[in-house]
């Protein structure tokens, strides 16, 4: 029987907090009990630098990948580290830029990830995908080992538009490789929500897909202690526990659960 419940956080805009969040919800659901891997599948690694492990690292998530590809017999876990937070991380760097474009050449490509995440999923409960800000090989293939994709969209005008390119990326992957894919969510991240003009482009959001799916209640704000814990290489719960970043990605992990 499977464990692992998969999640990718996918969104081929940039600066939209995907490695933020990977990180501080993987934490907030090890804070409620929850066995954690994160999987660092862009190759700017900055979920890797994001929780304080080094640029140069022995073994990647691009080894464990490289050994799927070629058959190889090997250890799933050595390539894991383990963060001070009780989070497991499969990290990367620069290096994952060539499996994204060796990927193209292989056989079944769009599966090398999910042969690699079966080998560990009986040791976690969540695994989470932090995806690279496009819709390359990489996050097809993260897409496709995934029980879910949860989106982080910024709250900005024309945020609706951008929506749709990913939305019709899952489409197409749940109908050729990976039926079972659902959207976990739509997430406001770095939201002003003092501000009307983030209000409307919410509002904009949910016209457009809150009927389709899940939209979640709680956004996550705009905040200063979010965007420090990446220098400091922790989560903003290490960081500070009593901010309103910290109770935010608290209230989602509860909402993940609950959907669960």
């Amino acid at each position: 029987m499977r464990v692992a419940k998969i999640v990718a956080i996918a969104n081929q805009k940039g600066g939209v907090s995907k490695t933020t969040t990977s990180i501080n919800l993987g934490v907030a659901l090890v804070r409620l009990g929850k066995r954690v891997a994160l999987v660092d599948a862009d190759p700017q690694g900055h979920l890797t630098l994001g929780l304080g492990f080094p640029k140069k690292i022995r073994v990647s998530l691009k080894n464990m990948m490289e050994n799927i590809i070629m058959g190889m017999e090997f250890d799933p876990m050595e390539a894991v580290l383990r963060h001070k937070e009780g989070i497991d991380v499969i990290p990367s760097n620069k290096m994952l830029t060539g499996t994204d474009l060796s990927l193209i050449t292989v056989e079944n490509r769009e599966k090398v990830l999910k042969e690699y995440l079966e080998l560990l999923e009986d040791n976690y409960d969540y695994i989470i995908i932090d995806c690279m800000p496009s819709l390359g090989m990489l996050t097809i293939n993260a897409l496709s080992a995934a029980d879910s994709v949860l989106i982080p969209v910024q709250p900005q005008y024309y945020a609706a538009d951008g929506l749709v390119e990913l939305l019709s990326v899952v489409k197409g992957i749940k109908q050729r490789f990976n039926p079972g894919l659902e959207i976990e969510g739509i997430l406001f991240t770095m939201d002003s929500s003092r501000y009307n003009n983030s209000k409307r482009n919410k509002q904009a959001v949910k016209m457009a897909y809150g009927k389709e799916m899940r939209i979640f209640e709680k956004s996550i704000p705009r905040s200063e202690a979010i965007a420090e814990t990446a220098s400091e290489g922790v989560s903003i719960f290490a960081y500070d526990s009593r901010s309103k970043g910290a109770k935010s990605y608290a209230e989602l992990a509860e909402e993940v659960l609950n959907h669960a």
